[in-house]
Formats: C-alpha cells, sequence, structure tokens
C-alpha cells in the first residue's frame, strides 16, 4: 500500500516537471519563484491563521492543514496572475534547453508544492497514515517511543520542502522585526507532518485528538532534578476540556508532548528535542500514579468522567546541553513557553511534585453552605418529560451507542408514543463508568438553589466568568455538558442541548428564564461513579453541599 503513496508522489512531481518543461525556462523560473515565495508567506502566517480557525468548532480538527494549503493556494494563484501579467511572453531559447532546464525548474517546483501538501495533510485529524505510509511514530522496537529510524519515501518532498523552508527562514527570508524562525520554532516539521503529529490513539475507528484549542493546555509547574546519574525535567501541566477526544475523556500519546530547545540533530542526546518517558496522573480512588510511555498502548487518560486533568510529565534532560534548557514545551500543536528554573530540586520535591497532584482530599465545605433539596440534584439519563426517534430527530442532534443523544442542540415533544423501541431515543448518553445527573438551576423559587441573584448573591460574588461546577468526594470537578430547559407554557417545548467541550459552562451560555418560575431547566453533568457529589459550587463560591451518591447503572 505504502507503494501507492509513493508512486503518487513522484507522479504529481513528474507532472508539474513536465508540464514546465514544455512552458520554457523563464515560465518554469517565475513558477518556481512563485512557489517559494508563496510558501514563505504561507508559513509565515501559519500558526496565528490556525489559531483563528481553532476558534471555529467545526474546523478545530482540520485547522492546522487547512492554515497552510489554502494560503498557499491563494498566495500562488495571485503571485502566478501578477507573473503572467509582468512576463506574458516566454524568451527564447533552444528547445533542448527549455526541456532539460525547464524541467529541473519544474520538478524543484513540483517537490516544494508536494512537500507543502503532505505537510499540510500530514496535520490534519486522520489515522496513523496516509495510504499505509506511517511515518515517524512510536513502535514496538523503540519501545513505546517515538521512532526516528523510519524508512523515508521513495522522494522524501516534505523532508527536502522542510529544509528548504527552515535555511530560508534563517538567512535570506528572516524575520526583520523579531527573532523566530520556522526552523527554531517548528524543529523537524517533516518527522511532525509525517507522522508524529497523528500518532494518537486509533481503536475501532476512533482517533484521538490531534489538534488542541488555544488555552486548553497550560504547565503549572517545572523542575530540573538528578537521581541515579540522570536528569530529568519535571512538567507539571493542566489540561482542559479542549484538549479532550470529543469532549469525553483524554487520549494523548508520548508523541503529542514534545520539549523543544536550541535544535541540533534528529533525536537523542544534545538534540535540543525531548519526548515524555514517564507520567504521573490521578488515580480513579485518589491518590496519583506514576507510568511509563514504554508501549504503543499507553497514553495519558484521567479518571473516568474527567473533563480537566492535571498530570506531570518526566521528559530526560540530556536532549539538552547545559546551559541551553527547553524554550517550550509544544502540545498538540500549541507552543507553551517554558518558565524559568532556578537551581536543581530535590528528590523529595520532585516525588512530591509527581505524586502530589490531585491527591484525592476531600474539600473542605463552609458551614453556612445551605443542603441542596434531593429532587434537585438527582440521576436521570432520560428524556423525560420530552420523547424523541431517531426518524424524527432535530436537525444537527447526534445519537451512539444504540439511540442515545449525544451531541447538538434542538426542540422535542413532551410525550407522546414514539413507536417501535428500535427506534426510540433511550435517553442521554454518558461516557463508561459514569451516569447522568441533573441539577435543578429553575427560577422563581422553583429550586432550592438560587443561581440568579433572586434570593442570594452568589452569582454577583462570583463574577460573570465563573463556572459552574459539581465538587466529588475526592475534590474533584465536573462541568456542564449540557441542559435541559422545559417550557410549560405556549407550545411546551423540551429544549436539549449537548455539548461536552466546555460549552455550557458559565450561566451566560444557558437560556434566558423568567423570574417568575415558569420554565425549568437542569443543567446536564456526567460524573465518574462509585463517588460522590458533595456540594455545587459556582467559580470560588460555594452554591449548595449534597449528598448524591453515583451508583453504577444495575
Amino acid at each position: 500500500m505504502d507503494a501507492i503513496f509513493n508512486l503518487l508522489v513522484i507522479a504529481f512531481i513528474g507532472l508539474i516537471a513536465y508540464w514546465w518543461a514544455n512552458q520554457g525556462i523563464l515560465s518554469a523560473l517565475l513558477h518556481l519563484i512563485c512557489v517559494v515565495a508563496a510558501g514563505a508567506l504561507a508559513f509565515a502566517g501559519w500558526e496565528p491563521i490556525a489559531h483563528m480557525l481553532l476558534g471555529v468548532p467545526a474546523l478545530v480538527h482540520y485547522a492546522w492543514g487547512i492554515a497552510l494549503l489554502f494560503p498557499f493556494a491563494f498566495y500562488l494563484f495571485v503571485l502566478r496572475t501578477i507573473a503572467d501579467k509582468l512576463a506574458p511572453d516566454n524568451l527564447n531559447f533552444p528547445h533542448v534547453a527549455n526541456l532539460g532546464v525547464g524541467g529541473i525548474l519544474g520538478a524543484a517546483a513540483g517537490v516544494l508544492t508536494v512537500g507543502i501538501a503532505i505537510i499540510g495533510a500530514g496535520h490534519t485529524h486522520s489515522s496513523n497514515e496516509i495510504l499505509g505510509v506511517v511515518g515517524v511514530a512510536r513502535t514496538a522496537q523503540s519501545k513505546g517511543q517515538p521512532n526516528m529510524n523510519v524508512q523515508p519515501l521513495w522522494v522524501p518532498a516534505h523532508t527536502m520542502t522542510a529544509r528548504t523552508f527552515e535555511f530560508l527562514s534563517s538567512t535570506s527570508m528572516r524575520p526583520t522585526l523579531s527573532t523566530p524562525t520556522l526552523a527554531s520554532e517548528q524543529p523537524f516539521l517533516d518527522k511532525m507532518a509525517l507522522g508524529l503529529f497523528r500518532d494518537t490513539y486509533l481503536k475501532d475507528g476512533r482517533i484521538g485528538r490531534v489538534s488542541a484549542a488555544p488555552g486548553s493546555v497550560r504547565i503549572d509547574q517545572a523542575l530540573l532534578t538528578s537521581s541515579a546519574g540522570q536528569s530529568r525535567y519535571l512538567v507539571k501541566v493542566h489540561l482542559e476540556p479542549g484538549a479532550t477526544t470529543a469532549g469525553v475523556g483524554f487520549a494523548i500519546s508520548a508523541s503529542q508532548f514534545r520539549l523543544v530547545g536550541k535544535p541540533r540533530a534528529a533525536g537523542g542526546p544534545g538534540s535540543g528535542i525531548a519526548f515524555p518517558t514517564e507520567w504521573s496522573q490521578p488515580l480513579p480512588n485518589g491518590g496519583s500514579g506514576l507510568f511509563k510511555f514504554d508501549d504503543r498502548s499507553h497514553y495519558v487518560t484521567g479518571p473516568a468522567g474527567t473533563q480537566t486533568l492535571d498530570i506531570v510529565l518526566l521528559f530526560p534532560a540530556d536532549a539538552f546541553p547545559k546551559g541551553e534548557p527547553p524554550r517550550f514545551l509544544q502540545s498538540m500543536g500549541l507552543r507553551l513557553p517554558f518558565p524559568a528554573i532556578g537551581q536543581e530540586a530535590s528528590e523529595a520535591e520532585a516525588l512530591a511534585v509527581v505524586m502530589g497532584a490531585e491527591s484525592g482530599q476531600a474539600p473542605e465545605i463552609p458551614s453556612d453552605t445551605p443542603e441542596i433539596s434531593e429532587l434537585d440534584l438527582v440521576l436521570n439519563d432520560q428524556l423525560m418529560p420530552a420523547s424523541a426517534d431517531t426518524n424524527s430527530l432535530p436537525s444537527g442532534m447526534g445519537v451512539k451507542d444504540g439511540n442515545w443523544l449525544f451531541e447538538g442542540t434542538g426542540d422535542f415533544e413532551q410525550g407522546g408514543f414514539r413507536g417501535n423501541k428500535n427506534v426510540i431515543v433511550k435517553g442521554i448518553w454518558s461516557p463508561a463508568s459514569t451516569r447522568v445527573v441533573r441539577l435543578n438551576i429553575s427560577r422563581g423559587g422553583s429550586s432550592s438553589i438560587d443561581l440568579w441573584n433572586d434570593r442570594s448573591k452568589v452569582a454577583e460574588k462570583a463574577g460573570p466568568t465563573a463556572k459552574l461546577v459539581l465538587i466529588d468526594d475526592l475534590g474533584r470537578r465536573y462541568f456542564p455538558i449540557g441542559y435541559m430547559h422545559i417550557t410549560k407554557t405556549g407550545d411546551r417545548r423540551v429544549t436539549i442541548a449537548l455539548d461536552r467541550q466546555d460549552k455550557y459552562t458559565t450561566l451566560d451560555q444557558f437560556p434566558s428564564l423568567s423570574s417568575s418560575g415558569a420554565d425549568t431547566l437542569y443543567a446536564l453533568f456526567t460524573p465518574a461513579v462509585d463517588r460522590k457529589i458533595v456540594g455545587v459550587k459556582l467559580g470560588d463560591e460555594w452554591v449548595a453541599r449534597s449528598n448524591l451518591a453515583i451508583d453504577a447503572k444495575k
């Protein structure tokens, strides 16, 4: 299968070379200049354009590919149009010279064009391979670490393209008003494109996330420590829902984190590039565990129901020569500046960081926090009082795992018969080892809690950006995955909205309610089973205490 991809690469380069060989030396030269200029412009605006596209939910998985390929095509079209206007006629050269020199220039343009196409395609959300070609990835031979010793393409257009523009970014096309270059900010771009960027979770057709939303990954702490003659960087990283896969959990490989210093070689000691060898993460029943990236099946995950996650990554420090510490952490396309490190940390300090994340202690709730009614915080994954079937689902609503609502927004009728059981929507989907919980946040006294400043000032104290959250007995937080809005007047509709990636977290993202209490509004959550919800918070303010046990479904 990989032979097909190699043949396609050669064929496209050959076709481009053949076309420009027949157009003549001047046309081929002008086209090569246009390709180089278009590529330089495309790489220069790649990251800022990608970050803008990452803010569009429908484009988030393809933002990096689109941000490179579309501008390149646009710039090339504009430059070619200008070149054709400025030089409408060819110069007269011998036919053999046109074919020979024009063919060489056309082949060079073909290599760069195909190389940019491979780099762009390699930065989209797809499987780990392209027509059987995997490229650089974690292998059994490398014990779960990225394996740099891979068989290259027959014509490695992506490598030649990356090296060309890395060289240009550091020489004739070096930025005038800033110091970052393509070579320094995207080192070993060819290896990332084919295919460390896409070297993620893949099982039963499910592909893990390859690009994270801006702001969804941050560095909280970094240490340098030595033990048994080995120096390591410990990096405490916080992950938000924008780094989850479809908003239902984390699945991040060793290939998707790398520390970058001053690149010197392809890999290994002194290279300026390091991938994590170990990580620690919270355990389901509290505390943290230390795990190794020593197998292809090992991923950063998290306890069931996890929507945010604190982990500690361990990187070998020998990749960074003394006096040249890492400059940034790159994770799923995001570049995070590496904090300055003072003196080397002791083993005890390092152990406290590695094993201390989310220790699993029960939160302290102020004694004056009111108790929520048992009727206002309940386990309930049903649609009632709504009903629906798959034949009449609102546009944009999606189901999975046997007719369970997964995502989208739609209006449903209250009550009514919905046909045979094969088409009935069973309820609201939740990940394995979690349950759906309804929190009544209605107004007008129909809920025992008040989030709308009707009877209390908790929302005013918390502020408009405060997030609504349930807290369990280990202190873990669960954010809303959506809401259910039940209209009791008019057409008596039930609106259900589901988005599992941090959309419905602040109060202004929920429907506006009348203070009369005519409507009922539930915030929906999916906490882990075998846990107990002990309270409700809005930002830093405690709203209510509770005692809801999340029992496994029988």
